[in-house]
This record gives structure tokens, sequence and C-alpha cells, in this order.
């Protein structure tokens, strides 16, 4: 009996001791609902917008002050330096009535130039009319050989209906064929001098 007694007392205490060494586990708090995804606790970035894009306007070529296209008469067309003419009429095709001075006996080119016509023949064509004091200046003519024309189209002292444009497509293919004693310009410079060149079609 005593020795039964011994034994219940230290099973027992046996049984206590094991439910106080027994951790307890807290549950780990949620802030998601049941079925909801587990939510970071990090910030989210910034949402930043792409960049917009601007499309890109060309600028506008410059009309030359005075540039009246298509020119009412040869006073329009000299009164313009050579650049503004040819910004101005570009290729197109201009006629009007001038007065025929004489013909051109040196294109004032240093370097020669190919295709020749581009610098001889040539004739001065004046504004009808204008007085040696007006400072309207002649405009010097060339022509291409195959357009039929030739310096008998052009009797000195007559009033004619002139016919023809700047740029003609030949100027881009000017070049010097020598330097004739002078430095050589440039090949760009050659052809800009081809493009501003005035080139007859038609003369009646």
């Amino acid at each position: 009996m005593k020795r039964g007694l011994i034994t219940l007392v230290v099973a027992t205490n046996l049984l206590v001791g094991c439910s106080v060494a027994a951790p307890t586990v807290s549950p780990v708090p949620t802030t998601a609902g049941a079925g909801s995804p587990a939510t970071s606790a990090l910030p989210s970035p910034p949402l930043t917008s792409a960049p917009s894009v601007v499309a890109a306007t060309p600028p506008a070529t410059a009309t030359p002050s005075g540039c009246v296209n298509p020119p009412p008469d040869l006073a329009a067309i000299v009164a313009l330096d050579l650049d503004a003419r040819l910004a101005c009429f570009g290729g197109s095709s201009l006629t009007f009535e001038a007065t025929v001075l004489k013909p051109i006996s040196d294109c004032g080119i240093g370097p020669r130039i190919a295709p020749a016509w581009f610098c001889l023949p040539g004739i001065f064509l004046a504004v009808p009319g204008a007085s040696s004091d007006s400072g309207l200046m002649p405009l010097d003519a060339y022509w291409d050989p195959s357009s039929g024309l030739k310096s008998a189209s052009f009797p000195t002292g007559a009033t004619v209906h002139v016919t023809g444009h700047f740029d003609d497509p030949a100027a881009r293919s000017c070049h010097a064929t020598s330097g004739a004693g002078q430095s050589p310009d440039s090949a760009a410079q050659v052809v800009m001098a081809c493009r501003e060149t005035f080139v007859a079609t038609a003369v009646n």
C-alpha cells in the first residue's frame, strides 16, 4: 500500500512536469481574410508615366524678301540676288519680255566647266525700257544646244519673249575641267554656280 502511494505520487509529478515544460505556440496573426492572398508589408514603388513622344516638325523654308513666283516681269527676277532667285523660283518655268543686249564673250567662271554650254555661248538680257541708272542689272542667259537655240535666236536690240528656268537638271553634273591659271572653286561651288544660271529653252 505504501509502495503504491509512492508510485502514484511519482507518476503525478511526471505528468505535471511535462505540462510545464511543453512550449506554448502562439498563432501567427494574418492580415488577409480566409481565402485571400497574402499581402506584402513593403511599400509599393511609385507609378511612373511613360515619356510622351513629340513629333519633330521640319523647319519651314524661308521665302526670300521680294519673291513673287511666277514673276510679273524680268525686273522682278533681276531685283533678287543669285541665291534668292534659286530659292524663290527653283526650277519652275519662267516667261518674260526682255531686250537682247549683246553676246557673252566670257562666262566669268575662272575654271572652265562641263557641260561647256553653262559657260558659252550666252547672251545678256535687259529689262525693256530700263535706263542705265535704274540699278537693274541684265540677266545672263545660256542654253543647251539640244534645245535648238543658237546665238542667232537672240538678235541684238530686239525685244523678245524668253522662256527658261534656273536649277537645270544638268547643273547637278557640273564640274571644273581646268583652272585656267586661277584657283579652282570647290566641286560644290561649281554645281551651285550652274544651278544659279538661267537656262533659256525658247525665244519668240
